[in-house]
């Protein structure tokens, strides 16, 4: 238990915060494309350097209208998802 709560203090985001938004991320493709969970995992996937759990903050922070996270993350959400939310 000391080590869960150790690796919480150095990282104000913990593993459950990355998990919820990669799970958020794929009910907004779901919710808006009309897709199932595998593509949306799929789509949120892409061979990248950024990885699923990076894209998927920014998906969310996009989607929500919150303030993008890391410039290249933001950059490929505005690119991948911007005319879904901004036709």
């Amino acid at each position: 238990m000391a080590a869960l709560h150790s690796q919480t203090t150095t990282n104000p985001r913990g593993p459950g915060d990355r998990t919820r938004a990669l799970d958020t991320a794929e009910g907004v493709l779901i919710g808006i494309r009309r897709i199932g969970t595998a593509d949306a995992f799929d789509e949120l996937n892409p061979p990248s350097r950024l990885s699923v759990f990076t894209l998927a903050e920014a998906l969310v922070a996009l989607a929500s209208g919150n303030e993008l996270p890391e410039p290249t993350a933001a950059r490929a959400a505005r690119t991948e998802w911007g005319a879904l939310f901004w036709p």
